[in-house]
């Protein structure tokens, strides 16, 4: 799984990236929209324990929101098929997904 220094490591403050994306939130391309908020939200619950249901809830939601899309539009550029992120799926599975996801889209993988 690739840890969360080396998928964010250019990443942008997460608090301008929540600005950023409310401002721009309309043009930009659907799928870099569900990436960019399934990251944010793995980055803004990095520190919060799994028993915290309201704040996995968010990862989880991102997470499923940007695999359904890969699935249906063969968008997804890592090793993790998109069909490995379900409901049901560990924690630590949607944060993989979505960090592969993001580090091949800063890496000019996908768009």
């Amino acid at each position: 799984m690739t840890d969360p220094v080396t998928a964010y490591d250019t990443a942008p403050d997460p608090y301008l990236e929540g600005e950023e994306l409310m401002r721009t939130m309309k043009q930009l391309p659907l799928r870099e929209r569900l990436l960019r908020w399934a990251a944010l939200a793995d980055r803004n619950t990095l520190n919060t324990p799994e028993t915290d249901g309201k704040a996995i809830q968010s990862i989880r939601s991102a997470a499923l929101k940007l695999a359904r899309h890969d699935q249906a539009h063969g968008t997804a550029a890592g090793a993790m098929a998109p069909v490995a992120v379900t409901v049901d799926a560990s924690l630590g599975v949607l944060r993989a997904y979505v960090r592969q996801e993001y580090a091949a889209w800063q890496q000019g993988g996908t768009r």
